[in-house]
């Protein structure tokens, strides 16, 4: 055994020895290597060097000044550790002792060392000439800073140092939640990976390998929740970037300009890519694709349960839920997208067209006209449309899916549901109750009053009837407009606030409005048509019926492309392209229409008496290629003669027109005056001057405004309602007319004339007092003439107090009426103001043109005679029939009225006056009509003031005697006798009743001066 180790002991040391020598060998030829080498690259080496040691040299001082950049290790900068005190003194001591020996100044540094002299010799014997002064002194100064740090005391480097680590410790980056997570992440999936490669079964490592899978599934996850972070801070950036094209589009809004035509331009451009990514964020937003993975199918199903899978499952679960909501987020990072792109191509596209104006002339017109600039922005609009409705058709869905998932009312209670819903339930009920209901009731109401205008014997419609055929016409339309109505005012503001319902809304509005403007038309049309047989046929009324929808639809549909374009992409190329070319539409539209009614239209021209040469042209042209062009030619004269008709009609409604109509017949026939009617004229006989005097009563009734006044009367009267009622007019306003009819209509009346001596008398006898409705005495007491109870005088209204008090107290069950002028109704009431005087108050109004003309024919027939107006035309054209002459004259009639009817401002009585006057009999005994004849009132304007005093006071006393004339005017007795007497001998007034009272042939030019002169209020 010890020989063994011996053996093995000597081998040992020789290979020891062995390898020493070799070392020895290795060493030498390396050295001489080096030397060599040393010897080619010593220029290089030296610059090297020198670099290195001039950055150590900053780091030291960087160090001391506390400047030290944070990736500088402060242990690098020295050759020693700076945690051992006796190194930092020794290496101190050493370098103070080498710089105090070495201080001499650069003329002593060493030379550089030869580089052909031997290696080994240079480094054997060093020689001061062959040391770089570069490198000498970069070295040098290294030695001194670090001198510097080593003088310094233990407790300031210490201080140094701690600063340098907070330095370095502050400037690391801090661990973000997400890099925490990913690294523990990271841990755990090695964790995993080392647990499934270490697992003893296959089951552990299906475990481990799905742990790990759902840990890089978790990464995934993260990773795309940052990025979807990084899109929201993208989409909030873009809110600035259309700020900026905001400021730029106002500032560049100067009339005529370069720079608007470049905003333009660029903003077309921004807004292009906007659209393009829209249009890529509506792809997105409809499919169904996602960047969300799977979390695939599990596994673990089939495993055996002795497998732990609890942390795995959970894990899964987690991961399920992440994904769900890193769905819904990405579907909400999808909208919010979309929205906010959409909401900007808006805004850039009101931008644009806020540049339109400001544009220069020729870029503008090519923009809006039928150029290759104006399709190129059409094309764009449309595009802009089209994503629009793309973008809205998504929400709607999305709103309905909501809706049907319960999502949009989440959050809502029962109740607020129902105040939603339950008045919509009510509306529907109420219009389906309505809808079914209304026909009977207007038939109802119309049966009804048809039955009241035949018990009253009207000839024509009353006006609530009319009303009522009118409002038949197009009451359904007006239904289902309410019903739209309705719905709008009360739909929830978040559904009001939907582009769909505004765009549904306007649809049925405008054309729910086209169809009633459509039946109303209509309705109007069938009203004339009525009056007229020859067109009220039922082919005529539908196709007028269809031609009206027909230009309806077409309107509204124009309309509505108008309102979409200027709602969704702005009143840009499209909208001055429908609304430059709409019109157009007129001709398809105007040949439809000639197509339907040429039929009719050569029947109308057919039935025209005197043809023009253009109507026999058209009735030539029936049949043939050249039919079509004559409809169309006649339809154009018919069209426009009607519309002519229409307005004429329309204009004519207005008492302005009428009273200038008037003025101009009356002008017209002041000019025939002095060729016609120049000769001697017989006076009309005095029967018929007499039957045609304002106070005969007629026995005819004219159907005038005071007709529902008497029939609200008479009802009242036949209800056995008691009262006092008071008729107010004009002289000659036909108030005894009025009291004369409610007489003869009504039973147990008492009329009375206050007129005659002491009629209050009268009244007690005729009026006894009546103890109930059935055994009263009268049911209707007619006063006329009641403004005889009262006098402009001291104590002039005790009479008409003492009537009128009588009245009241028997008044429970009989209706007391007073007739009372109205020259002194405005006296009465100032005077007793202070209570009510009667129940009611019935005021005649004037009447019209139509109704004059019907009283003066209606008396003129009562007086046996056929007035004829023949001097009052022009000459007729020698082509002229008996039908012309007979239109002529039914149209010199009709003025012929009116200008009587503006004479006597609407009174009647004062109208009968100058008809009679104006009156005489012809050389064949036949009675004409002339020029109106009227009385000079020129003379009235040179009466003295107490003479006009005297003849108001004789319009509100009529008839009045000199006594109380005195007494009315505080005038001596004498000059009112002479203005009396003068009145007389002038004919403006006359004695009648035991008084005088004005002429009716002056009592129109008395008025009007007494309301110039303001001496008549109100009469």
């Amino acid at each position: 055994m010890s020989l063994l180790c011996v053996r093995r002991l000597k081998s040992l040391v020789l290979v020891v020895l062995a390898a020493l020598f070799i070392c020895l060998g290795f060493a030498r030829a390396q050295d001489a290597g080096v030397d060599g080498g040393t010897a080619d690259a010593a220029d290089a080496g030296d610059a090297n060097a020198a670099s290195s040691t001039d950055e150590l040299t900053a780091g030291v001082r960087a160090l001391i000044a506390g400047t030290l950049p944070v990736a500088v290790d402060p242990a690098s900068l020295f050759d020693i550790s700076l945690t051992d005190e006796a190194a930092v003194q020794i290496d101190r001591f050493r370098l103070s002792t080498l710089l105090r020996t070495v201080g001499e100044a650069d003329a002593g540094l060493p030379r550089r060392v030869s580089a052909k002299s031997s290696p080994r010799v240079a480094r054997e014997q060093p020689d001061a000439g062959s040391v770089d002064p570069v490198l000498w002194r970069a070295r040098e100064a290294l030695d001194r800073a670090r001198l510097a740090f080593y003088s310094l005391p233990l407790q300031a480097r210490q201080v140094l140092l701690r600063a340098q680590a907070a330095r370095v410790e502050a400037a690391k980056p801090k661990e973000t939640d997400e890099e925490k997570a990913e690294r523990l992440a990271a841990a755990e999936r090695e964790k995993a990976l080392d647990a499934a490669r270490t697992a003893r079964s296959e089951a552990e490592r299906v475990v481990s390998g799905e742990l790990a899978r759902l840990i890089d599934l978790g990464r995934t996850l993260t990773t795309l929740r940052d990025k979807f972070d990084a899109q929201r801070v993208t989409l909030a950036a873009r809110h600035d970037v259309l700020l900026g094209w905001q400021r730029r589009s106002a500032d560049a809004r100067v009339p005529d300009s370069a720079a608007a035509d470049d905003t333009y331009d660029a903003l077309r451009g921004a807004l292009k890519a906007s659209r393009d990514k829209l249009d890529n964020a509506l792809d997105d937003l409809s499919s169904s694709a996602s960047d969300v993975p799977e979390i695939g199918a599990n596994p673990l199903t089939d495993i055996p349960t002795s497998a732990q899978t609890t942390a795995v499952n959970k894990r899964r679960n987690a991961l399920e839920k992440t994904i769900d909501d890193t769905r819904a987020e990405e579907l909400t990072l999808r909208q919010a997208r979309a929205a906010a792109l959409l909401d900007e191509i808006d805004a850039l596209n009101r931008d644009r067209l806020g540049l339109l104006p400001y544009l220069s002339g020729d870029k503008r017109t090519a923009i809006t006209g039928f150029t290759p600039a104006g399709f190129d922005q059409s094309r764009s609009e449309v595009r802009q449309l089209f994503l629009i409705l793309r973008y809205h058709r998504n929400v709607a869905a999305r709103w309905l899916g909501d809706l049907r998932s319960r999502k949009a009312i989440k959050g809502a209670s029962t109740w607020s549901i129902a105040a939603v819903v339950v008045p919509w339930l009510l509306v529907i009920l109420g219009f389906v109750w309505l809808r079914r209901r209304s026909p009977e009731w207007l038939a109802l109401a119309e049966m009804r009053l048809a039955e009241s205008d035949r018990r009253e014997q009207r000839a024509l419609p009353s006006p609530v009837l009319r009303a009522l055929h009118f409002v038949g016409g197009f009451h359904r339309t007006l239904e289902w407009l309410l019903l739209f109505e309705l719905f709008t005012w009360m739909a929830p503001v978040s559904v009001a606030g939907l582009l769909e319902f505004q765009l549904l809304s306007a649809i049925l509005g405008w054309s729910l409005v086209g169809a009633l403007v459509v039946n109303v038309i209509n309705a109007i049309a069938t009203i004339t048509d009525s009056k007229d047989e020859r067109t009220s046929t039922g082919e005529t009324a539908r196709l007028r019926l269809r031609s009206l929808r027909l230009v309806g639809r077409v309107i509204v549909v124009f309309a509505l492309v108008l309102l979409v374009s200027a709602r969704l992409v702005g009143k840009g190329t499209i909208y001055e392209w429908v609304a430059s070319t709409c019109w157009f539409a007129a001709v398809p539209v105007f040949l439809i229409l000639v197509r339907w009614w040429r039929n009719i239209v050569f029947e109308r021209v057919e039935r025209v008496r005197r043809k023009s040469r253009l109507q026999e042209w058209v009735l030539a042209n029936r049949g043939g290629w050249k039919s079509f062009f004559a409809a169309m030619v006649a339809a154009v004269q018919l069209f426009g003669f009607g519309a002519y008709k229409t307005l004429r009609n329309w204009i004519t409604s207005f008492n302005l027109a009428r009273r200038a109509h008037a003025y101009l017949f009356k002008r017209e026939l002041a000019r025939l005056a002095g060729d016609k009617l120049a000769a001697e004229v017989t006076p009309l006989n005095s029967q018929a001057f007499a039957s045609l005097a304002p106070s005969r009563h007629g026995e005819a009734w004219v159907p005038c405004a005071a007709e529902a006044q008497v029939d609200l009367l008479i009802a009242r009267s036949t209800e056995a309602r008691g009262g006092v009622i008071a008729i107010v007019g004009d002289r000659g306003m036909g108030k005894s007319t009025v009291l004369r009819r409610i007489e003869s209509k009504t039973n147990g009346v008492v009329a009375i004339d206050c007129l005659l001596p002491q009629p209050n008398e009268l009244i007690r006898s005729h009026v006894p007092v009546a103890g109930s409705a059935a055994n009263a005495a009268a049911s209707v007491v007619l006063l006329d003439d009641a403004q005889a109870l009262i006098k402009p005088l001291r104590g002039g209204l005790g009479p008409f107090d003492e009537a009128l008090e009588y009245a009241r107290t028997h008044a429970e069950f009989t209706l007391w009426v007073f007739a009372i002028d109205a020259v002194l109704w405005p006296l009465l009431s100032r005077a007793r103001d202070a209570r009510p005087l009667f129940d009611e108050v019935l005021v005649l109004r004037s009447w019209t043109d139509e109704q004059i003309g019907a009283l003066l024919s209606a008396r003129s027939t009562e007086a046996e005679i056929a007035p004829t107006f023949e001097d009052l035309l022009e000459k007729l054209p020698a082509a002229a029939d008996e039908i012309d002459k007979q239109e002529a004259l039914a149209a010199r009639r009709n003025g012929y009225f009116r200008m009587v009817w503006d004479h006597a401002r609407g009174n009647p009585g004062l109208a009968l006056q100058a008809w009679r006057a104006s009156l005489f009999e012809g050389p064949d005994s036949g009675v004409r009509v002339r020029s109106l004849v009227v009385p000079d009132a020129d003379e009235l304007e040179l009466l003295p003031d107490a003479s006009l005093f005297v003849l108001r006071s004789v319009l509100q006393m009529d008839p009045a005697n000199i006594a109380d004339l005195a007494k009315a005017t505080r005038v001596p007795e004498l000059i009112v006798r002479n203005g009396i007497a003068v009145g007389l001998q002038h004919g403006y007034l006359v004695e009648e009743r035991g008084g005088v009272r004005v002429a009716w042939p002056w009592l129109r030019s008395i008025v009007v001066l007494l309301e110039r002169r303001h001496l008549l209020v109100n009469s």
